[in-house]
């Protein structure tokens, strides 16, 4: 099966589909404890689901993660776009990056061509990140793409905090 899933490059980026290729680097990605932020430390198995409920919510909603690698390497170093599972009370503009690319304004642009994407490509706009309310990188982030603060809500009994990306204009 063929996932219909638009590719995405930037200047150093492609978001592309998830593959089971992208195992190995996403268990690297999922066994640090910063992980925490994206449902993690998790295992191999939690991994391989983590992945085919990513390529799932293609296949069943139309829309999901694109997974993140640098131009010149296939190996995944991440993800961006929308992130809905079925308690969640709206889609949500999500991300992630590996810790040793980060501070290189990568997760920025992953993030911000999700967002375009999002808009241009699925017709997802003025989406909210649902952030950790400790998560100040994140945080910081959200703010760095213009979204603005609005009041906290809970998912799955925890506090959330709630940044509203502002709406897409796409040329």
């Amino acid at each position: 099966m063929t996932l219909d899933v638009p590719v995405i490059e930037t200047d150093r980026l492609i978001l592309r589909a998830p593959r089971l290729s992208d195992h190995p680097a996403f268990c690297a990605y999922f066994a640090e404890p910063r992980s925490k932020w994206n449902g993690g430390p998790l295992g191999p198995r939690e991994v391989e689901g983590m992945i085919t409920s990513a390529a799932g919510s293609w296949a069943l909603r139309g829309y999901g993660l694109w997974f993140v690698t640098l131009k010149d390497d296939e190996t995944a170093i991440g993800f961006a776009g929308i992130f809905h599972p079925y308690d969640w009370p709206e889609p949500e503009l999500g991300y992630g990056i590996a810790a040793e690319h980060e501070g290189k304004g990568i997760a920025f642009e992953a993030a911000m061509a999700a967002r375009k994407a999002a808009k241009h490509h699925l017709n997802l706009n003025a989406l909210p990140s649902f952030i950790a309310p400790d998560n100040t990188r994140s945080q910081a982030l959200a703010l760095r793409m213009g979204a603005v603060r609005e009041p906290d809500i809970t998912l799955r009994d925890k506090t959330a905090t709630v940044y509203r990306h502002p709406k897409t204009e796409v040329l």
